[in-house]
């Protein structure tokens, strides 16, 4: 487990990323920027799992512009419009570079990272697009049914089929990376957690081994609190797959089947609170340890049987015709399209694409208490389902497993000047976070990159694949990702 970096002149940037993107061991996994000392800096960030190390690529930016790296890394694009929204620098060329997190008319709402003056404002609004012939663009939200994030649809049909979709997330966007500039990192905790919600242990966990290795990586975290921070993120990631399966029922009609797999993710939230304190699982994390450890007559006592009644809802799910039939080959996602948009998660593994940071990346205790990962091939609806049920019981047993090491406990960190990546495996995928201090101890730079950012490029493709209306939802709920995550 490590991260390497390398620094390279702007012109050579494209040409290093080049070099990764054709090496099939290496997969994108983010593309930021910062202003340092007066000058852009970007880093493409790729994970060469077989070596089990992140390899970070640096390079300035000039108003120049630099060659588009999506040009070579399809996957880094919405990285690209997010480098010009969030530093005003965009690649040289014509490009059209769609809106991602800047609504419109509000430019200047949202300051450039640094809190400077914004020099060039985003001309476009999306990628240009035209619906012709007996086509025509249905637009759908962003307020929607009670329940589900802010979120624009437009989907373009001859009726009832989808022939294609575009997707505004900018109604989410609180600027947290930006608001986190000048915070002490254990200030930053209350934005970072609530900045996926559904995944605030892992974005903690992953923030929080950012900065632990800002600070010079020396203090080794406990075992007591590193087996704690493993726990959360597995029963973060039971409930999360519970929530999934129950609106899965919702999107197919089936309403006792979503009665009885909310019956157990109440259950499963109740275990959360008995366990740590917070149905959702907030305030567990904290920088160098664990603000509290389990209760584990809890866990012994509550988990077993939710479980229980989760696998005895799915059990009668996948003998229900009419449920599974809306399920098959509905959403497909190749494994050619998730590893071309570098896919992560549950999304990624019923892709065919064999990927987990705790495996791949491992850090204690997952070094020593490796996950077994489920992987399917069909990529539709049912694929992921499957994976949900399959990695909801591995999360238990591993829950098992780490609870006699669990406890309370935390190291000191170096609150001088530097920068570091952490990551984890969300419910949602590998989570990101990269951290630059200053001479203080404080936030120069925070990169939040929940799995969600990663994930919902591969949306629309799924509901291009010969889907109608009715599918939108089924697909959405199987992905199973947040706006919120997204636009953070």
């Amino acid at each position: 487990m490590s991260v390497t970096r390398r620094h390279v002149a702007e012109a050579e940037l494209t040409s290093a990323v080049a070099v990764l993107a054709a090496d099939e061991n290496a997969r994108f996994a983010d593309l930021f920027g910062a202003h340092e000392a007066g000058v852009a800096v970007a880093r493409v960030v790729y994970a060469l799992d077989r070596e089990q190390r992140y390899e970070i690529v640096e390079a300035p930016l000039t108003d120049q512009g630099h060659t588009p790296i999506s040009d070579v890394e399809p996957a880094a694009y919405v990285e690209e419009c997010e480098l010009f929204e969030q530093l005003g620098i965009r690649p040289a060329g014509d490009k059209p570079l769609n809106r991602v997190l800047m609504p419109p008319h509000a430019e200047h709402t949202f300051p450039l990272l640094d809190a400077g003056s914004r020099a060039a404002v985003p001309r476009e609004l999306r990628a240009p697009h035209h619906v012709r012939g007996e086509a025509f663009e249905f637009p759908f939200g962003p307020v929607r049914v009670a329940g589900w994030e802010s979120l624009y649809m437009g989907l373009v049909t001859t009726g009832e089929e989808v022939l294609d979709l575009y997707l505004f997330h900018w109604h989410k966007h609180r600027g947290i990376e930006r608001r986190l500039h000048g915070l002490a990192p254990d200030q930053g905790l209350f934005l970072v957690e609530r900045t996926e919600g559904l995944s605030a242990v892992a974005t903690a966990c992953a923030y929080c081994r950012a900065v632990e290795a800002a600070g010079g990586g020396k203090a080794m975290l406990p075992v007591a609190a590193a087996s704690t921070r493993a726990i959360a993120l597995e029963l973060e990631r039971i409930y999360n797959h519970a929530q999934a399966i129950a609106i899965l029922c919702q999107t197919t009609g089936l309403s006792v089947g979503q009665a009885q797999a909310e019956i157990a993710l109440e259950q499963l939230l109740r275990v959360n609170l008995a366990a740590f304190g917070h149905r959702y699982l907030f305030g567990v994390v904290s920088v160098g340890g664990v603000r509290r450890g389990p209760d584990p007559e809890a866990i012994t006592s509550l988990l077993s049987p939710a479980v229980g009644e989760l696998e005895r809802a799915v059990e009668a799910l996948l003998k229900t015709n009419s449920h599974v039939d809306r399920l098959e080959t509905c959403g497909i996602v190749t494994e050619e399209a998730a590893r071309r948009l570098a896919l992560v998660g549950p999304v990624a593994r019923a892709s065919g694409v064999d990927v987990d940071s705790r495996r791949d990346q491992p850090y204690p205790p997952y070094s020593t208490a490796t996950p077994s990962v489920p992987v399917r091939t069909a990529g539709d609806v049912l694929a992921r389902m499957e994976v949900f049920v399959a990695e909801i019981q591995e999360a238990r047993r591993l829950v098992v497993e780490l609870l006699p090491d669990a406890g309370t406990g935390s190291s000191g960190i170096d609150p001088g000047r530097g920068s570091g990546l952490g990551w984890a495996e969300s419910p949602r995928g590998e989570t990101l976070a990269f951290v630059a201090l200053d001479e203080a101890g404080r936030i120069e730079r925070a990169r939040l990159r929940p799995g969600s950012v990663r994930n919902w490029r591969a949306f629309d493709d799924a509901v291009r694949a010969r889907n109608v209306f009715t599918d939108v939802p089924i697909i959405e709920a199987s992905f199973w990702q947040t706006v919120a995550g997204f636009a953070r």
